[in-house]
C-alpha cells in the first residue's frame, strides 16, 4: 500500500474563492498599472480598473484580514500605492514607478519577489 509523503491540508472553499479573485485579476492590475506609468493609459482608467476590482472584492465572503501569501500581500500593496497617489507621481515620481514596476513584474511572474512591509486586505 503506497503512503504520501505530504498531505496538502484542504484549502476551504471560501479561500479558494478570494485567491482564484486574486490571481484572476492580479495580472490585469498590474499590466494597467505598467501602462499607465507610461502614459498609454490615463491614470483615470487605472482607477476605475482598481476600484472596480474593489468592488468585486467587497462581495466576496471574506473574513480573515491576513494574505494568504506573498502573491495577495503584493496585490494589495498594489492597490494601496495606486490608491494613495496622483497621476503626475505615477508618471513623474521614479521612486513610485520603480515600486509599480517592481509589484507589478512580481504579479506578472516576470519579476523577483519584493520586499513588502505587512499589509492586510480591505
Amino acid at each position: 500500500m503506497l503512503t504520501l509523503a505530504y498531505n496538502r491540508p484542504a484549502i476551504p472553499a471560501q479561500e479558494r474563492c478570494l485567491q482564484q479573485f486574486i490571481v484572476d485579476n492580479a495580472p490585469v492590475l498590474a499590466l494597467n498599472a505598467i501602462a499607465a506609468s507610461h502614459g498609454q493609459i490615463t491614470y483615470v482608467q487605472l482607477q476605475n480598473l482598481f476600484n472596480h476590482q474593489l468592488a468585486q472584492w467587497w462581495t466576496l465572503p471574506h473574513d480573515n484580514p491576513q494574505p494568504a501569501n506573498q502573491y495577495e500581500a503584493s496585490y494589495w500593496s498594489l492597490i494601496q500605492t495606486l490608491n494613495g497617489i496622483s497621476d503626475y507621481q505615477l508618471m513623474g515620481d521614479r521612486f513610485i514607478q520603480h515600486k509599480v514596476a517592481t509589484i507589478s513584474c512580481y504579479l506578472l511572474n516576470i519579476g523577483p519577489c519584493p520586499q513588502l512591509t505587512t499589509i492586510n486586505r480591505p
